[in-house]
């Protein structure tokens, strides 16, 4: 029944009842019926944004905290990126987490910084992981602060930006490509293979002409990987002309 009425409400755009639908919304235990339920929120986002935005507050229980962010990852709207950020660094890591993935579904640019900031070693490898997927999300937008993030004083932003600039790959980071080249050539070798791979994503000149220069490297294991991404690019380059012709 409660699945019903919400897609009724959704369906017929009820904007009498937005606020109680909002409401009923945070205390509803289906997983099914919350489902509906956020649809018919994001359906009415107008009548309901500001009670959801609401919602994120500080006093509020963090489950609720965590669908309230989530209903805003919905609402796709740039207008809201100010009130989540706050909750990027909360202090219960899933707030903050629903915080970050909501960022990288609404993509808007000026969040971007925000979360390149937090790149680094502080978070167990799960949620560092989930923030490289959620800097990626932002694709070409991310790549400009990546490049950056790879010249920190700190290795493990540095790493982190490196393996973002690869999940990101070709198109998007092209532009990365010199930056990525001068920390295979300047940095010990586990930061350098990171760079190295994310090289391997991209298909640019400028990126086969960092991988070529890395199989003159002193490593031994960064001239073995540079030579295997360099076939696997001259393989992907004749494929390419091949489909031309």
């Amino acid at each position: 029944m409660r699945n019903g009425v919400a897609l009724t409400i959704g369906t017929e755009f009820e904007t009498d009842l937005a606020d109680v639908l909002v409401e009923r919304l945070w205390a509803e235990a289906d997983f099914f019926v919350r489902e509906t339920m956020t649809w018919a929120v994001v359906r009415l986002e107008e009548a309901t944004r500001p009670a959801v935005l609401a919602a994120t507050g500080p006093d509020r229980p963090s489950h609720v905290r965590v669908q309230a962010l989530h209903v805003l990852s919905k609402f796709a709207n740039p207008e809201t990126v100010d009130a989540i950020l706050p909750y990027i660094t909360d202090p219960d890591e899933t707030v903050a987490r629903k915080a970050r993935w909501a960022l990288g579904r609404i993509q808007e640019p000026r969040a971007v910084p925000h979360l390149v900031a937090l790149l680094g070693d502080r978070h167990p490898i799960e949620e560092r992981n989930a923030l490289t997927d959620d800097v990626a999300a932002f694709g070409a937008a991310a790549v400009p602060a990546l490049v950056e993030a790879l010249g920190s004083d700190d290795h493990t932003v540095r790493q982190h930006a490196a393996d973002a600039l690869c999940y990101i790959g070709h198109p998007h980071a092209e532009d990365a490509a010199e930056a990525l080249g001068a920390v295979v050539q300047g940095s010990e070798s586990q930061l350098a293979v990171a760079a190295l791979m994310a090289l391997g994503e991209l298909h640019g000149d400028a990126a086969r002409q960092e991988v070529e220069a890395a199989r003159e490297a002193a490593d031994p294991k960064i001239r073995g990987i540079a030579e295997r991404l360099a076939t696997k690019q001259r393989r992907a380059a004749l494929r390419a002309r091949r489909k031309v012709g």
